[in-house]
């Protein structure tokens, strides 16, 4: 064997330190592991193969002594290796030189961030390895950080002359350009530290941050007590300290954000830095909003008290600063037994803070206040819609403070010229009409829901109850129209017949009377709309269930916790006692095809630079079936033409009206709801009770004797309308439908009090839903047997001449108990003429006979006695 073998087979001490130190043979990828030789041995050529690339280069130094031949064969054998290594090569990159590459060795990172990780198989390859996740956090870190400083350098604290004194919102119409008014006149006198007295300073900081002198402007406990508070859905919150109330004021309630109330606590953070805590105490107190338009203690000092800030005892000074939260919720002036509770927790907290002392607490009384100035923009009948403005702000989540100083720029849904037609409307009103009348309108688009026009009264400051929104006077006879749609969507088609003579009496003993005590036999549905008539329609609500009456009203937008919304049987002649503005909301659903619009009054909200920080959406429901809608419509549109509010006729110059009319009990309501294609408009007219706590019969003017819906308030109606429609296109209304439920006959049988056999023949001729078949056929037989054998005595007794007469007289006079006044549509319209003439104000009949039961009109003693005498009231 030569002596260039011998190295390999361990025999010389340099060649086998060269071996050790290439890599262990264990690996069998690693380059040099398959022919790994043990110890001793010269046969196995994967020894050559593993040693000949480290003996050829890691051996340095060592003197081989080698023939030619022998390094030729090291160099053929230093080749294999290499295809071997690759393998490694394409995972971790060229290895380096002189190093393999065996199991259990990390692959060196190709990159600093180590991403896609190297040496790994996807998909773990591509898992962010400890390093960048390490990285990629102290990155950010460091970011924050500089934000911080850079945002902290760039703040700058601001004077009290800098805070949004001018930021009056303003109130325009729905033109945009018009100015309705504004909230409130911004007063503020700012005093120096010195001169705000020590009274209010210490119960400011009992009340709102009593860690105000030792906090640095911010209350980490209080930043996490509010953002625990605002992720379980409580009221907002913003943890702020009397610092951060400060400085908020800057922002004019705008910053309610979390980066918002971030920017607060840095500027915070730096008023408490610049300024002595004196300093931030006093420019708080000459900044803050008191209410009834006073910024600062001393404004708010002559507001309140009619006295200078320095004059203030403690109880005063508690009493400001217990205002603080909401001052227009807290005044005194407008929730008294409120203002009394927080007035009481301010003084408890100054006693707890050793401010004063129990028996000094004890002593004070609760200080009484003078009465607040009402702004003069609230003045007159526009006072009304700012005010309502105003309470749709805040049910849209503003607050006073934020209405009063963000400076917005809101735009109504009042039209100008329709709110100027509603005004003059009431104004044309007889000079007689008695100071306490009362008389609420409303005017909205069906389509959006929009309120086009309101009339709440002549002056908000002399009288701030709205008679549109919040005064409720009975509905009277326009809730006839919930049992109208009732009987419509149960399958009782328009010209189902009822029974319209009075009195009648049903079951249980309820007794329903016409005005009058009319009869007008089986009239249809469309009639009984027509004419109001009570009995009709009360057997029309039994037939189809007071409940089903009480739904419908809902459906369409009544609110549930209407007071008198009952399920009692006489639901139907209007014992509830809604607002004008929800009846004008109801009829709109009608008018509209069945569905049904909130109302609302604020278009758009737009702060100072521009930004939208409120727009009204739509919500549609549909409230009932649109063909449904459409024939309760034809049948509305009898009273505007036939019925108590026909003299429209001649105010609308033909244009199609859609409508009810609606008198209560003893004259103490009077209604038109009535609407066309384009608009609907609710009139309502009542007079307080001495008192204020209810309502007492309307006081007769104008030359009518009974105040009913037929005549003023339908009057109201027609101005309104008549001027606001000058120019619109005449749209009709849509044709009666035939509905696929129009199945239904009337089943209920009124107890028989008279006999009705001879009255009845005519009834099937005029389509009458049969009750009883059977009792039918032989009344139909009946009379022609009777007539001929009553006509060939006649002729032979008496001359022929009088024979009709004593044919005719007989039918009239059962007809009044029967249903022949209702077979001739003339026997029909005498007893309205003579109605008419009895009672000039309702234009007609239609409208006195829906007079609420009670005090001998209307229903009997049933159900006065189930409301106490009240009618529904």
């Amino acid at each position: 064997m030569s002596e260039s073998r011998r190295p390999s087979s361990g025999g010389g001490n340099r060649r086998a330190a060269g071996v050790r130190r290439t890599p262990s043979g264990k690996s069998a990828k690693g380059g040099a592991g398959k022919g790994s030789s043990r110890s001793g041995s010269s046969k196995s050529t994967g020894s050559a193969k593993g040693t000949s690339r480290t003996a050829s280069k890691g051996a340095s130094g060592a003197r081989t002594g080698a023939a030619a031949t022998t390094s030729a064969a090291s160099a053929s054998s230093a080749k294999r290796p290499t295809s071997r290594t690759s393998v490694s090569a394409r995972h971790a990159g060229a290895a380096p030189k002189g190093a393999g590459t065996g199991r259990g060795k990390k692959v060196a990172a190709t990159n600093f961030l180590n991403y896609p990780r190297a040496g790994r198989k996807n998909p773990w390859r591509w898992i962010p390895s400890l390093r960048m996740i390490v990285g990629a956090m102290a990155l950010f870190v460091l970011a924050g950080l500089g934000f911080a400083v850079w945002l902290y350098n760039d703040t700058e604290v601001p004077e009290p002359s800098d805070f949004a004194l001018a930021q009056t919102s303003r109130v325009y119409f729905a033109d945009g350009e018009t100015e309705m008014g504004q909230f409130s006149e911004i007063n503020r006198t700012e005093l120096p530290a010195d001169e705000i007295p020590d009274n209010i300073k210490q119960a400011v900081v009992a009340s709102e941050d009593s860690s105000f002198y030792e906090n640095r402007g911010v209350s980490p406990r209080g930043i996490v007590r509010a953002f625990v508070n605002n992720l379980q859905g409580g009221a907002r919150q913003g943890g702020s300290t009397i610092t951060m109330q400060y400085v908020e004021r800057y922002y004019t309630g705008t910053e309610t954000s979390y980066v918002g109330k971030a920017k607060e606590a840095i500027m915070a953070l730096k008023a408490d830095q610049e300024l002595s805590k004196d300093e931030i105490l006093s420019r708080y107190l000459n900044t803050i909003y008191f209410g009834r338009g006073a910024y600062g203690v001393q404004e708010a000092s002559q507001a309140y008290f009619d006295k200078d800030a320095s004059e203030l005892t403690d109880a005063e000074a508690a009493l400001l600063v217990a205002v603080i939260p909401s001052p227009s919720t807290y005044d005194p002036a407008n929730d008294p037994e409120k203002s009394t509770q927080l007035w009481d927790r301010v003084i408890t907290r100054q006693v707890a803070e050793e401010q004063m002392t129990p028996a000094e607490a004890d002593a004070l009384e609760f200080p009484q206040t003078v009465e607040p100035n009402s702004e003069n923009s609230l003045g007159g009948t526009n006072g009304y819609l700012l005010s309502q403005v105003r309470n749709e702000l805040i049910a849209e989540g503003f607050t006073e403070d934020e209405i009063n100083t963000g400076g917005f720029t809101i735009v109504s849904t009042i039209d100008p010229a329709i709110q100027e037609n509603t005004v003059q409307a009431v104004e044309n009103l007889p000079e007689d009409r008695p100071e306490n009348n009362r008389v609420g309108t409303v005017t909205m688009d069906p389509s959006t829901g929009a309120i086009r026009g309101m009339y709440g009264g002549a002056d908000y400051v002399t009288q701030a109850q709205n008679d549109a929104t919040q005064s409720r006077m009975q509905a009277g006879s326009i809730f006839k129209t919930f049992t109208l749609i009732a009987a419509l969507e149960d399958g009782y088609p328009l010209d189902s017949r009822w029974d319209g003579d009075s009195p009648k009496t049903f079951r249980g003993g309820w007794t329903v009377k016409n005005f009058n005590d009319v009869d007008y036999g089986r009239v249809t549905l469309e009639k009984a709309t027509t004419n109001s008539i009570n009995t009709a329609y009360a057997e029309a609500n039994l037939e189809v269930g007071p409940e089903r009456t009480r739904e419908t009203a809902v459906s369409l937008g009544l609110p549930e916790k209407t007071p008198g919304l009952t399920d009692d049987a006489a639901n139907v002649l209007g014992s509830a006692s809604p607002t004008v503005a929800e009846m004008a909301e109801v009829y709109g659903s009608i008018a509209s095809g069945g569905v049904h619009r909130d109302s609302y009054v604020v278009q758009s909200v737009t702060r100072p630079d521009g930004s939208s920080r409120y727009e009204h959406e739509t919500t549609d429901t549909q409230g009932m079936d649109e063909e449904v809608a459409i024939n309760a419509t034809v049948a509305l549109q009898g009273p505007p033409t036939q019925g108590s509010a026909r003299d429209l006729q001649n105010v609308m110059g033909g244009r199609p009206v859609a409508g009810k009319t609606g008198t209560s009990e003893s004259f103490r309501s009077a209604w038109f709801v009535g609407f066309t294609p384009q608009l609907v408009t609710a009139v309502g007219m009542f007079q307080p009770t001495a008192d204020g706590t209810g309502e007492e019969s309307l006081t007769p003017f104008g030359g009518e004797q009974n105040i009913t819906g037929g005549t003023f308030p339908t009057q109201i109606w027609g101005d309104i309308m008549s001027t606001s429609l000058e120019g619109e296109e005449y749209l009709d209304f849509p044709e009666e439908v035939q509905l696929d439920n129009e199945t239904q006959e009337r089943s209920y049988v009124p107890p028989p009090t008279q006999e009705p056999e001879p009255t009845r023949a005519p009834e099937p001729t005029e389509e009458e839903p049969s009750e009883e078949p059977t009792t039918e056929e032989p009344t139909t037989e009946e009379p022609t047997t009777e007539e001929p054998t009553t006509e060939e005595p006649e002729p032979t007794e008496e001359p022929t001449t009088e024979e009709p007469e004593p044919t005719e007289q007989p039918p009239s006079e059962e007809p009044p108990a029967d249903e022949e006044p209702p077979a001739d549509q003339p026997t029909e319209e005498p007893p309205a003429d003579e109605e008419g003439g009895e009672e000039e104000a309702d234009a007609g009949l239609p409208e006195v006979e829906d007079l609420l039961p009670g005090e001998g009109q209307g229903l009997g003693g049933d159900r006065e006695g189930r409301d106490g005498g009240r009618g529904g009231d």
